[in-house]
């Protein structure tokens, strides 16, 4: 199962966008997520050490740390994604196996430009892009 942070911290974020100027309560972001705050408050952590928002003790959040447009997916991603692969390699194989002992090298490859790509996208895009984006209803890529 892939991990969802990326997809909640944007939402987080978008919250904090979209109330700027008023604080922001973890449980009123958690309502919009339909989540629970402590999962909210976690990422909102990592968001804040990455000098992304801007949050105080039991005011909550009081706004972003810089404007969206200069806020991309690749810096959302790298705040909240301890383990940065998109994709991993299956490397407990058979190594009598001409399969087992050559997949490994041959996916490595593969997956080295597809994750490439992927971070390459992810700074391509901002939070402002998709707050835009939800207002006109429109796809990004």
């Amino acid at each position: 199962m892939y991990s969802s942070k990326l997809s909640v911290s944007v939402h987080i974020l978008c919250v904090i966008a979209l109330f700027d100027g008023s604080d922001v309560t973890s449980e009123r972001i958690a309502d919009s997520i339909q989540t629970n705050s402590a999962l909210v408050r976690r990422l909102m952590s990592n968001l804040k050490k990455a000098g992304l928002i801007h949050a105080q003790t039991k005011r909550g959040v009081t706004g972003l740390a810089k404007p969206a447009e200069n806020i991309s997916l690749k810096e959302i991603f790298q705040a909240v994604e301890p383990q940065q692969r998109i994709i991993d390699i299956h490397t407990d194989t058979n190594m009598k196996c001409s399969v087992g002992a050559n997949i490994e090298s041959a996916l490595e490859q593969v997956y080295s430009q597809l994750q490439e790509q992927f971070i390459t996208q992810l700074d391509n895009i901002t939070l402002s892009d998709i707050i835009q984006s939800m207002h006109e209803g429109r796809t990004l890529i």
